[in-house]
C-alpha cells in the first residue's frame, strides 16, 4: 500500500508542472516567443518558452549574472557577469544564440569590474556599465573589443538608458543620487543631474523627452526633462522604486517595486501613477518585484520576482497576473525575444 501510495505521488509530480504549464499557455494564448530570465545566485540564465509556458533550459554563464538584453534580431542575448558570492566583482559577459541557449562567447572586459546593465547599440555592439571602473563601455560583441569608454566619475554606476535615437546615453549613479548624461556619439558628458537618494532604476521614454529615474531609498520617482536636463517633478512611491521600463508606445512608466510587491504603472503625459499592480499567483506571502520589461503588444509585461524564484506574465490592462514560471534562484534582469523555439 505505501508503495502503491508513493508511486501516486511520483507520478502526481510528475504530471504537475505539464498541468500549469498548459493552464499557463491557455491564459496568455497569442503571446509567443522567448522570455529570459537571469538568476543572480544560481548563476544561470533560465529560457522560457512563452507559447507554451515552460521554462525549457537553464544555461549556465560565469558568475553573479544580473542583467540581460535581446540583440535587434533576437537571435541572440547579451548577460552581464556582475557580482559572484565569494568570488566579488566579475569582469565579462556571455553571448547566449535564442532559441537555443548555446553560448556563443564569453567576452573579457580585462580592466573592466561589475558590469550591471547593458543594452544593444546595434547588431554588433553594446554599452555596458562598468560599476567598480565609474564607467560606461562600448563593446563590439564580435570582436571583443571596447570601442568607447564615457566616465562617469560617480559612485555605483547601475543601470543605464539609450535614446532610441542613440544620440543620449544615461546612467544612474546610486552613491551620489544622480543621473549622468552623455552625448554619445561624442562620448562627452552634458550634466549630472540631482534625483535623490540611492537613484537606481533609469529609463527614456521612446521619444527621448523624458528621464525617469527611481529613487529606491527615498520612495520616489524623479522626472527629468531631457532638453533642459532639470527634475521638473517628483513623485511619492512607496515600496523602494527598483527599474524603470517604457511600454513601446510611450504612454506608461513601468517601475517594479522590491518592498511593495507591485508593478507601478505611470502615465507619461500626466506624469501620475496611474495604478499599481499586485502580483499575484507567487508562492510567498510577499514577493519582492525586481525585473520588468514590457511586451510589443503594450499590453503584456514579464515581471521576475527574486524570493519567489519566478517569472510573472501581467495583464496592464486587467491588472492582475496571468501565468507563472518556476525559474532558479533570485532571479533579476528579464528580456524577451520574438524568437520562437
Amino acid at each position: 500500500m505505501r508503495i502503491a501510495a508513493l508511486a501516486f505521488a511520483v507520478l502526481a509530480a510528475a504530471t504537475l508542472r505539464p498541468i500549469e504549464a498548459r493552464q499557463a499557455s491557455q491564459a496568455v494564448a497569442g503571446l509567443t516567443g522567448t522570455v529570459v530570465a537571469v538568476n543572480q545566485q544560481s548563476d544561470t540564465v533560465t529560457l522560457i518558452d512563452l507559447k507554451t509556458m515552460q521554462a525549457y533550459r537553464h544555461v549556465q554563464v560565469v558568475g553573479g549574472p544580473h542583467e540581460a538584453a535581446a540583440s535587434p534580431d533576437g537571435r541572440r542575448v547579451i548577460v552581464t557577469n556582475y557580482n559572484k558570492q565569494g568570488a566579488g566583482p566579475q569582469k565579462t559577459l556571455s553571448l547566449l544564440a535564442l532559441p537555443s541557449g548555446d553560448v556563443l562567447k564569453t567576452i573579457d572586459l580585462g580592466e573592466y569590474r561589475a558590469p550591471h546593465d547593458v543594452r544593444w547599440v546595434d547588431g554588433s555592439r553594446v554599452v555596458v556599465t562598468s560599476e567598480a571602473n565609474q564607467a560606461l563601455l562600448v563593446v563590439n560583441v564580435e570582436t571583443g573589443s571596447i570601442e568607447k569608454v564615457f566616465k562617469t566619475d560617480a559612485g555605483v554606476s547601475h543601470m543605464l538608458a539609450l535614446s532610441t535615437d542613440r544620440t543620449r546615453l544615461y546612467c544612474s549613479n546610486m552613491r551620489d543620487g544622480s543621473v549622468s548624461a552623455f552625448d554619445f556619439q561624442t562620448g562627452k558628458k552634458i550634466a549630472d543631474v540631482k534625483t535623490g537618494k540611492e537613484c537606481e532604476g533609469v529609463g527614456v521614454t521612446p521619444d527621448g523627452r523624458w528621464v525617469w529615474a527611481g529613487n529606491r531609498a527615498e520612495d520616489s520617482i524623479s522626472i527629468i526633462d531631457t532638453t533642459s536636463l532639470q527634475v521638473v517633478k517628483h513623485l511619492p512611491s512607496p515600496g523602494f522604486p527598483y527599474r524603470v521600463q517604457f511600454t513601446p508606445d510611450g504612454k506608461y512608466a513601468l517601475v517594479p517595486h522590491a518592498n511593495a510587491s507591485s508593478l507601478v504603472m505611470a502615465d507619461v503625459a500626466t506624469q501620475t501613477i496611474a495604478k499599481s499592480i499586485p502580483l499575484g499567483m507567487t508562492k510567498v506571502e510577499k514577493p519582492s518585484t525586481a525585473g520588468v520589461f514590457p511586451h510589443p503588444d503594450n499590453r503584456h509585461a514579464f515581471v521576475t520576482v527574486r524570493n519567489d524564484n519566478s517569472m510573472l506574465v501581467l495583464d496592464l490592462v486587467a491588472g492582475k497576473t496571468l501565468a507563472r514560471v518556476e525559474v532558479q534562484q533570485s532571479p533579476d534582469g528579464v528580456t524577451w525575444s520574438p524568437v520562437q523555439r
